[in-house]
């Protein structure tokens, strides 16, 4: 229990990296567990704009690439973020919006299909600048919930 409670922290947090100057404003490149993106940081709104990218592929091994992956996915999400107090980090709440891309093996039959999804949602979280003494660095945590509003995933297997 305890380990599946550290792991949904750990792909909830994030580190990045960013080029920015001392009033957190401008764009940033992120790199994180869950993916890259590139941020906007607005200082005379206390708002941050995310758009992410994220893939994952899951194969057999087998030489036959195409059709032994067992399943692919790629996500693209487009995220606001307003900061509680009139600064940039700290408590925020936001919206996103998410694509997802799904390609696999579907259950019961010997073929495979796409699947494309889309979804929205709300999240709250944290986020800290000068991680390591240095203000080019900030990690960030946060938590989602959100709904596909077309697609489905159940039809492929595992």
């Amino acid at each position: 229990m305890i380990k599946k409670i550290l792991l949904i922290v750990l792909l909830c947090s994030s580190i990045y990296a960013k080029p920015m100057d001392k009033n957190h404003q401008g764009l940033a490149l992120s790199l994180g567990l869950m993916g890259v993106g590139v941020s906007y940081f607005d200082k005379a709104r206390y708002s941050e704009v995310f758009a992410g990218y994220y893939h994952y592929e899951d194969s057999t091994g087998s030489y036959d690439s195409t059709f032994n992956k067992e399943h692919s996915e790629t996500v693209i999400d487009l995220h606001y973020r307003q900061f509680l107090r009139p600064k940039i980090g700290g408590w925020y709440y936001g919206g996103f919006a998410k694509y997802a891309r799904l390609e696999g093996k579907l259950k019961e039959e010997h073929r495979r299909a796409t699947q494309n999804k889309f979804g929205i949602g709300a999240e709250i979280g944290y986020s800290s600048f000068g991680l390591l003494g240095h203000r080019s660095f900030y990690w960030q945590s946060g938590f989602g919930v959100g709904v596909y509003l077309d697609g489905e995933s159940e039809m492929f297997e595992g």
